[in-house]
């Protein structure tokens, strides 16, 4: 295995801004991303207006709570969607047979992942997510939440991405074994869209599929900072459902880097 001179700040910043303007030097991208973005905005914010227009109890919460949260979770798909997560780096850098040259480098491989992950993440966020969410604070009258759910929201944000991430750094670790995690991926994006609450509630969910939803990491990416957003958590509810998400930082971050020991002796098996 490589020699490891540990996590450095400096590297990492480096790293970090050079993705930023990487990824800002393509703006016809952003707009056409900022399209889709508000279209599916559009769609959604209407589709539940028509729910509730049958049935004005279908989900248990206001509409303007439902419309906020359902324009939220398509806003936040722009930087936690899977598509864009560390994987499809490494899978690429697989393909090309060029992922040694990122194991060689003298810095946390794990870290260095990160770090091109929030460059990327932060061009999508500037440029994706505050402009979609500013249209539909005018659109659909985006209900903003007040000071203690504000800073639960922002907490509980920046622990999804955490935890978004290494469920994606695992799976691109998957691929270092397998080679190809095309059919994996796909199959991972359609169970992380159905039990993260992102477009539906959890709360919602009937019996078995509720259960599951809840027991599951998904839910710390969508349907917590969602939910808190929108003031379904507060008081206590609010600081469980942080911790709920803190324990699976801590388990998802042992875990990948048990994975990574673990893949990184059998690359060198290989490579031998």
């Amino acid at each position: 295995m490589r020699k490891n001179n540990g996590i450095s700040l400096r590297m990492g910043a480096a790293f970090l801004r050079n993705e930023f303007y990487d990824l800002s030097v393509y703006r016809v991208s952003f707009w056409l991303n900022f399209i889709y973005t508000f279209l599916m905005m559009y769609s959604v914010g209407y589709v539940w207006r028509a729910l509730y227009a049958a049935n004005p109890a279908v989900t248990g919460v206001s509409l303007p709570q439902m419309i906020s949260y359902a324009v939220l979770g398509v806003a936040l798909e722009s930087i936690l969607h899977p598509a864009r997560g560390p994987q499809s780096y490494m899978m690429e850098q697989i393909r090309k047979g060029a992922i040694e040259m990122d194991l060689m480098k003298p810095l946390d491989f794990q870290f260095y992942m990160f770090a091109k992950n929030m460059g990327s993440l932060a061009v999508r966020f500037l440029f994706l997510v505050l402009p979609s969410l500013v249209a539909a604070f005018f659109l659909f009258s985006l209900q903003l939440p007040d000071l203690s759910c504000l800073f639960g929201f922002v907490s509980s944000l920046f622990m999804a991405i955490l935890i978004s991430f290494f469920l994606n750094f695992m799976l691109g670790l998957l691929g270092m074994v397998t080679m190809s995690i095309k059919n994996i991926n796909w199959g991972y994006n359609a169970v992380l869209r159905f039990f993260s609450g992102q477009m539906v509630p959890l709360w919602i969910f009937p019996g078995v599929l509720g259960l599951i939803g809840h027991l599951l990491p998904f839910q710390c990416i969508y349907a917590i900072p969602i939910s808190i957003y929108i003031g379904n958590y507060r008081g206590i509810a609010l600081w469980q459902a942080l911790g709920v998400q803190l324990i699976w930082i801590l388990l998802l971050w042992s875990g990948s880097r048990l994975l990574m020991r673990y893949v990184f002796d059998r690359v060198m098996i290989q490579g031998g």
